[in-house]
């Protein structure tokens, strides 16, 4: 049993015989009345009978065309439901971003996602762990993340977005205010508020102040980071972070050592095509991360 044939007995019922069903159908009336002998012999029954110069439903085919009516219905509204998908007009994406990037990359990128494709669904997951992320994705309970790179799990491919340096964030009118850049181990000595253990930005810190030859004396976790920068404002500590993460703070001073940086990238699951309305946002956050690369550089001017 075919798709064609089911939609050939729906119209040779309505219009009650062969040719005017083969006019509607843009098919010639032989073929027509070969496929309608052919499911006909597949069910074992005859489906229209002859009354006069009509056709008409046997029985079986009255039987028959009460269940293929709503089958053609449903198919028709799967069709265009696929096609709406297709075209941005329907759909759902969930996004993975660690919070850092939700709160400095990703407003701008969803605002203009969101004024052309208002009829997509979003769904945005905060994280801290970045392996976490890429295990939602390879499941497929996201379908991006945008996370730290270098990314490690089998089955995740992605994009580097951006590399930007880290820069102490430092209490107005501590010593260092004013430098244009500072080595992190002028801080060594310093007490340091930091987010919670096992965050992504806490392990970037400490993996720049071992680099440096010391260990930070964290004195305050936090897991916001409004907390953090109020901390710091208010001189309970420093800190080290990625230089988007202190875009609006007053007293942010870059590290001179280009090592100290981070890579946000963005991943998705591996061997498969991006459905449209992930495509779409994957273009949306190349083009704004590559304008942010000309404000937040490593090795270039700032």
């Amino acid at each position: 049993m075919e798709l064609h044939q089911l939609r050939y007995v729906a119209a040779v019922a309505e219009a009650g015989g062969f040719t005017r069903a083969a006019e509607v159908l843009y098919l010639a009336q032989p073929s027509l009345s070969v496929q309608i002998r052919k499911l006909e012999k597949e069910l074992g029954v005859a489906l229209f009978e002859r009354l006069g110069r009509k056709v008409v439903l046997t029985t079986a085919g009255e039987v028959f065309l009460e269940h293929v009516r709503p089958a053609l219905f449903h198919l028709e509204r799967a069709r265009e439901e696929a096609v709406a998908v297709r075209n941005l007009q329907r759909g759902r994406l969930a996004i993975g971003t660690l919070p850092s990037a939700g709160a400095s990359v990703l407003p701008r990128v969803l605002a203009g996602y969101r004024a052309a494709h208002p009829d997509i669904e979003l769904r945005l997951i905060e994280h801290n762990v970045s392996a976490d992320f890429e295990r939602m994705v390879q499941v497929g309970e996201l379908d991006l993340a945008l996370t730290r790179a270098p990314w490690s799990r089998p089955g995740i491919t992605g994009r580097v977005l951006i590399r930007e340096p880290m820069v102490a964030m430092l209490p107005p009118g501590h010593r260092l205010d004013g430098l244009a850049e500072l080595d992190l181990a002028d801080l060594a000595e310093a007490d340091f508020v930091a987010m919670s253990t096992g965050s992504g930005l806490r392990e970037l810190l400490e993996a720049s102040c071992r680099r440096h030859g010391f260990t930070p004396r964290v004195t305050v976790e936090t897991e916001q980071l409004s907390v953090l920068a109020g901390m710091v404002r208010n001189g309970v500590g420093v800190s080290v972070v990625p230089r988007l993460v202190a875009a609006d703070y007053p007293v942010a001073v870059r590290l001179a050592d280009p090592r100290d940086a981070r890579e946000l990238a963005v991943v998705w699951r591996a061997g498969g095509q991006l459905a449209p309305a992930a495509r779409a946002l994957l273009d949306l956050l190349l083009t704004a991360t590559r304008e942010l690369s000309d404000e937040t550089t490593v090795d270039g001017e700032p």
